[in-house]
């Protein structure tokens, strides 16, 4: 029998499927080498001079700086290195920055905030060890003045006498009356209240008298003037109001001449005998101002009529209708105040077509954390709008922050450990338009770069910021002087550079699109860096909308 040469044939088909499934997992594990190899090189570069300072700068260190309110300063990369464990806890458990409001519900101005990619950087920092990196590549840190005025010189400074608390079995209230002494009419961009003593003042009011009528001196049990004009505040946790404004028009408050200056002071039980001498610091914009914005500060809502019971919990509800004779006003800021088992508050507007405005919501309270909060964009109130409130306390034993062990019944009133639902609304007479008015830019263009001496004074100006489809850049340094502008991602990949040929001598400010820097809907912060021909830097941060 003859012996058969048998070949076996593969059907053409089945050989390419062989040789594309061969192929596929060649070239799936090259790409698989190629993402650890990046992604090991990205988490690499995360460091705290390029990534991490940053960050820091922008929301953390107006608290964290020596001789800051803050336990550690995170200036420089020592004290951050040591205090890392620290600092990733708390800013993974959402402790820290502390920021009451929801910005899920409202937005506003000037947010202690931080983005999921920044949380994770700061994570992923920490993880590999803290590195510092290139020192050189540090931003210049922001510079507080630990030992003056936080806003800089002011125009006027005026202090109340020094006084010995009188709070023993009750909290001690009382009202220091102070001349101006000015001789012509001002206008009020910013206030900075600073007591003398931290550990005993609960709070501070400040009022005006634009008759100059009131009894210059000391008036105990006071919560404050009868008549008068409330222009600042001092409590836990606020910073200095600083308005606004630019050229064109400008939010504030006046201030006539010959009036008086009315501070309001709350001193707790415990600080009997110990001494205060709280002082309030002005700050003017120009006499000639075009298009002056009035702001006023009125508690719409206060209610002291209220007790809850121990060991329960109570919500309750106020309400203001706007008088139909009201003109239209635009809502500029929200100050809620609580004491010790408030746990929760909330307002907002319904107009006379049903329409819902959120205002603030605050789903934690937090006595030491408080103060005036100011909208970006300013919600617009007809006449004849229902302002709402809501509050929520609880005086269980679960509550840590609860005054008395066992609990006890907690009523409305004005010790500390009495209970408070008040909130302050700032608002001013409504122009067309003020609901897209964009505040930020208004303090980044003009007179009031005031405010940039308590938060991170970045030579960068970027506005709108968040971007939402256009964005400008502006830099202090002059066309000529800039070597080239680059885009970069947390995670420290480049996203977009260009050379600068531009060599005039004006300042650099150049329109971008969002499309361009935030190619992936994944990416909501972006860093930018603009070079000096002489080697230096300057970062900013972009949030997209």
């Amino acid at each position: 029998m003859e012996k058969q040469n048998v070949k076996l044939q593969i059907p053409k088909y089945n050989f390419y499927i062989i040789r594309n499934f061969f192929s596929s997992i060649v070239l799936l594990l090259f790409c698989c080498s190629f993402i650890l190899e990046n992604d090991t090189r990205s988490n690499r570069a995360i460091t705290f001079s390029e990534h991490i300072a940053p960050i820091f700068y922008s929301n953390c260190t107006g608290c964290h700086h020596s001789g800051g309110v803050g336990p550690f300063s995170l200036i420089d990369f020592q004290s951050a290195y040591n205090n890392r464990n620290a600092i990733q806890g708390s800013v993974l458990s959402g402790y820290m920055p502390p920021w009451p409001p929801d910005t899920n519900y409202s937005n506003f101005r000037h947010e202690r905030i931080l983005s999921n990619q920044e949380i994770n950087l700061i994570n992923t920092w920490v993880g590999l060890g803290a590195p510092e990196g290139n020192s050189n590549l540090t931003p210049t840190a922001p510079n507080y003045n630990t030992i003056g005025p936080q806003l800089g010189t002011p125009d006027l400074t005026l202090s109340a006498p020094i006084y010995s608390s009188n709070a023993f079995q009750n909290d001690d209230y009382v009202c220091f009356t102070i001349p101006s002494n000015l001789l012509t009419d001002k206008k009020i961009r910013a206030v900075e209240v600073v007591p003398g003593n931290l550990a005993i003042v609960h709070h501070c009011l400040v009022y005006i008298d634009p008759s100059g009528n009131s009894s210059v001196g000391i008036q105990n049990n006071c919560m404050g003037p009868t008549n008068g004009n409330l222009v600042g505040e001092f409590a836990p946790g606020s910073l200095p109001i600083a308005y606004p404004g630019d050229d064109n028009m400008a939010f504030g408050m006046s201030f006539p001449a010959n009036s008086n200056v009315i501070l309001a002071m709350h001193y707790p039980v415990g600080s009997l005998g110990m001494m205060d001498s709280t002082k309030v610091h002005f700050y003017f914009y120009p006499d000639q101002v075009n298009q002056f914005r009035e702001i006023e500060i009125n508690p719409i809502i206060q209610n002291l009529s209220f007790c809850v019971p121990p060991n329960q919990t109570k919500t309750v509800n106020d309400s203001y209708q706007i008088p139909n004779s009201s003109p239209v006003l635009s809502l500029f800021g929200v100050f809620p105040h609580m004491h010790l088992i408030g746990k929760s508050i909330e307002t907002y507007g319904l107009n006379s077509n049903g329409d819902t405005s959120k205002f603030i919501r605050v789903p934690n309270w937090d006595f030491e954390w408080q103060g005036a909060y100011h909208f970006r964009k300013m919600p617009k109130l007809d006449a004849g709008s229902t302002i709402k409130a809501s509050a929520f306390y609880d005086n269980t034993s679960a509550n840590l922050h609860n005054p008395n062990t066992p609990p006890q019944t907690i009523c409305g009133g004005l010790n500390t450990t009495d209970e408070m639902f008040v909130i302050y609304y700032l608002f001013t007479e409504y122009m067309t338009g003020d609901e897209s008015l964009d505040l930020d830019s208004l303090s980044q263009n003009g007179m009031t770069n005031i405010e940039n001496n308590y938060l991170y004074n970045n030579p960068i100006k970027i506005f709108p910021n968040p971007v939402e489809k256009k964005f400008t850049v502006e830099s202090n340094w002059q066309k000529r002087e800039i070597d080239k502008i680059e885009f970069y991602n947390l995670g420290g990949n480049l996203i977009y550079s260009e050379k600068n040929n531009d060599l005039t001598n004006l300042h650099f400010k150049k329109n971008y699109d969002k499309s361009k820097i935030f190619t992936s809907s994944s990416n909501k912060v972006g860093l930018i860096r603009i070079y000096h021909k002489n080697g230096d830097v300057q970062y900013g941060k972009i949030i997209a909308k």
